[in-house]
C-alpha cells in the first residue's frame, strides 16, 4: 500500500511537469520562430533596400560616366569640331576637311571622333554601344569596341524611338547627350551612350529575396526581375500612390535622371521562414523536450526511491526494528529533514525502550555487583602479603617486591573509588611499570613528570595502565637495551590537562596513525584490535566530553605518543585547589 501511495505521487508530479514541460518548450519554440520571423523580416528589407541603392550606385555610375565622356569631347576641339562636320558634311567633304586639317596643322596623327569613341569603350569597360546622331540628315552612325563605325541613314525607326525618349533595348539603356556647334550654338546633333543592362541581373541575383525594376519616365523597361506587373499598371499605381497596396509589398524607390529604380518583395515573403528552418526549431524542440522528460523521470525515481526508503523504514520500526536509519544530509531538502527526524525519534525510541524494559535486567545486574562486592577481599590482599613474606624469608627481596606492586594494584583497583587524584593514578602505573622493569632488567626505563600543582587534580582512575599494558605488548623492542616510556603532565589553555605517554618503541606508520585516530574520534575502534586503548577513549569521552580522549602522534626520533586529555569540572578542579 505504501508502494502504490509512492507511485500515485510519482504520475501526479510527472503529469504536472510533463504539462509544465511541453507549454515551457512550445513558447520557447514560438518566441523564437516569431524572433527568427523578426530577423528575416529586417532582413529582407534590408536586402531590399540594399538591392534599390545597387541598382541606383549604377544608374547613377552610368551617368556620370555619359556626363565626362560628354564634357571631354567639348574639352577637345579637334574630336568636336570632326563631329561636327562628320554630323553636318557628306562623305567626301567630310573626308577632304579631314585630310586638309591633318596637312594645316602638321600632326603626325589625326583626332577624329571614331579615335575618341575607341578611347571612351578602353576607358569604361561598361558602355556596351556608342551612336552619333544627326538631326540635319537624319543619319545615325554607330562605333563599335574595334574601332569601326557603321552609318545608316533615315532610320524611322530610331527616329520614331528618338522622339518617344526610348532609349533602351533588350541588352541596354542609353543617356542622350545633345551636341551644339559652340560658335553658333546651333544643334547639330546628339551623343546616344549605352550601358549594358546585365549588371541588374547580377544584382538582383545576389539580392534575390526580392524583386528588381528598373524603367524609364518614357515608360520603356530597362530590367525586371518577374513579369508579373505591367510597366503601366507600375506607373499609374506609382503616380496615385497606391503602388504598395497594388503590389502588396515592401516598396524602395529612387531616381536617377530620367530612370527609375524599384525593389519590392512581398510581405507574406518578406517574413517567411524557409522550411529548414522550422524544421529545425521542430526537431530542437523535439530534442529539448525528450531531454526534459528524461530529466523529470531520472528526478521523480530518485524522489519516488527516497520515499519508498522512508515507507521502509516505517514498515520496519512497525514490526519492531528501531536499528533501522535512513540516508539523510544528501540533498538539503525536506525528505533528508524528515529523514534526521525519524533517525532521531528511532534513536530516542529505542533508548527509552531500553531504559524502560530492560531497567529491571539492570537492575538485577547492580544487585548482583552489589552482592558480589560485599565478597571480603582480604583473602586475595592476605594470600599475596603471605606469599611476598615467605620469598623474603627465603632471601628473594625482589619477587617480595613485586608481590607488593601487584598487591597495590589490585587494591587500587577493587578499593578505591572511580574518580581519584592525579598522583594517586600516577602512583599505581609506576607500582604497574615496575613489575615490568623486574621483567625486563636492564632493558627498559621509565620516567615520570608531573608539576606538583597538577597533582591533586581528579582523574577517573586506571587510565594509563592500559597504555603502558599496550606498549609492553606492541611497542617494546626485546632485542634493544635503551627501552624507555617518559608519561608527562601538561595543562592547556582552557583548563583542559594532557598525559603525554611517549615510548621509543616499534612506533606505527603515517597511515595506520591516521586512521587510528579518526577511529578514536569517531569512537569506532574495533574491540579486539586494542581494547585497552579504546576502552580508556570511550571512558574519557564518556566523562569529560566528545573533545576529550585519546590522540596518537609520531614520535620524531622513532616510536609513539600517546596523548590522553581531560578536563575535570569546574568542582572538581576547586576542590584541587582547597586540598593543595
Amino acid at each position: 500500500m505504501e508502494m502504490k501511495g509512492s507511485r500515485q505521487l510519482y504520475h501526479k508530479l510527472f503529469f504536472i511537469y510533463t504539462t509544465i514541460l511541453v507549454c515551457a518548450i512550445s513558447a520557447l519554440v514560438i518566441f523564437f520562430f516569431n524572433s527568427t520571423r523578426k530577423r528575416f523580416l529586417e532582413q529582407s528589407l534590408t536586402y531590399t533596400e540594399m538591392m534599390s541603392e545597387s541598382a541606383a550606385s549604377y544608374l547613377e555610375e552610368t551617368s556620370d560616366i555619359a556626363e565626362y565622356i560628354h564634357e571631354d569631347l567639348y574639352n577637345s576641339s579637334m574630336e568636336l569640331n570632326d563631329a561636327l562636320h562628320y554630323m553636318a558634311d557628306e562623305p567626301a567633304v567630310y573626308q577632304q576637311y579631314r585630310l586638309d586639317t591633318y596637312i594645316e596643322n602638321k600632326i603626325r596623327e589625326y583626332k577624329g571622333i571614331e579615335k575618341f569613341f575607341l578611347n571612351a569603350y578602353q576607358a569604361y569597360s561598361s558602355l556596351n554601344h556608342i551612336a552619333l546622331y544627326s538631326y540635319e540628315k537624319n543619319e545615325i552612325t554607330e562605333y563599335t569596341k574595334d574601332g569601326k563605325s557603321y552609318r545608316r541613314t533615315k532610320d524611322e525607326e530610331f527616329q520614331k524611338r528618338l522622339e518617344d525618349g526610348n532609349l533602351t533595348d533588350e541588352e541596354s539603356f542609353s543617356y542622350l547627350k545633345e551636341i551644339r556647334d559652340p560658335s553658333t550654338m546651333q544643334v547639330r546633333g546628339c551623343m546616344l551612350i549605352g550601358f549594358q543592362s546585365k549588371k541588374f541581373e547580377s544584382i538582383w541575383q545576389y539580392y534575390s529575396r526580392a524583386e528588381l525594376m528598373v524603367y524609364s519616365e518614357a515608360g520603356s523597361v530597362v530590367y525586371t526581375s518577374s513579369g508579373e506587373y505591367g510597366i503601366s499598371e507600375i506607373m499609374e499605381a506609382d503616380e496615385a500612390g497606391t503602388l504598395k497596396d497594388v503590389l502588396g509589398a515592401y516598396v524602395e524607390q529612387t531616381q536617377d535622371g530620367q530612370y527609375h529604380t524599384l525593389s519590392y518583395i512581398e510581405k507574406d515573403r518578406a517574413a517567411a521562414v524557409p522550411f529548414s528552418v522550422v524544421l529545425v526549431f521542430l526537431m530542437a524542440g523535439i530534442v529539448v523536450m525528450a531531454l526534459g522528460e528524461m530529466f523529470v523521470r531520472y528526478h521523480l525515481k530518485q524522489l519516488a526511491g527516497r520515499l519508498d526508503g522512508i515507507l521502509d523504514g516505517m514498515t520496519k520500526v512497525m514490526e519492531g526494528d528501531l536499528t533501522v536509519r535512513i540516508p539523510a544530509d544528501k540533498n538539503g531538502d525536506e525528505l533528508d529533514v524528515i529523514a534526521r527526524y525519524f533517525n532521531d525519534m528511532c534513536a530516542r525510541l529505542d533508548e527509552h525502550i531500553k531504559k524502560r524494559y530492560l531497567a529491571e535486567i539492570e537492575q538485577k545486574n547492580a544487585e548482583m555487583d552489589a552482592l558480589q562486592s560485599q565478597i571480603n577481599p582480604h583473602f586475595l590482599y592476605n594470600t599475596l602479603e603471605a606469599v611476598r613474606m615467605k620469598a623474603i624469608c627465603n632471601g628473594d627481596r625482589e619477587v617480595g617486591k613485586m608481590l607488593y606492586s601487584l598487591a597495590v594494584t589490585f587494591r587500587a583497583q577493587i578499593k578505591e573509588a572511580d574518580i581519584i587524584l592525579l598522583a594517586q593514578e600516577l602512583h599505581y602505573c609506576k607500582k604497574y611499570m615496575e613489575l615490568f622493569e623486574f621483567r625486563y632488567q636492564n632493558q627498559f626505563k621509565a620516567v615520570v613528570e608531573c608539576p606538583e600543582e597538577y597533582l591533586q587534580v581528579r582523574i577517573i582512575k586506571f587510565v594509563l595502565q592500559p597504555v603502558i599494558e599496550n606498549y609492553f605488548i606492541h611497542g617494546i623492542r626485546m632485542k634493544e637495551q635503551d627501552n624507555f616510556v617518559k608519561i608527562t603532565v601538561e595543562k592547556e589553555a582552557g583548563g583542559r590537562y594532557r598525559i603525554i605517554v611517549e615510548d621509543n618503541g616499534k612506533g606505527m606508520t603515517e597511515e595506520a596513525i591516521v586512521q587510528k585516530n579518526q577511529e578514536l574520534q569517531q569512537d569506532s575502534m574495533e574491540k579486539h584490535s586494542s581494547i585497552g586503548i579504546a576502552n580508556v577513549n570511550r571512558r574519557l569521552k564518556a566523562v569529560y566530553g566528545k573533545e576529550c580522549g585519546i590522540r596518537l602522534e609520531a614520535r620524531a626520533l622513532g616510536g609513539l605518543r600517546v596523548i590522553l586529555l581531560f578536563k575535570p569540572d569546574e568542582e572538581e578542579a576547586d576542590t584541587s585547589s582547597d586540598q593543595k
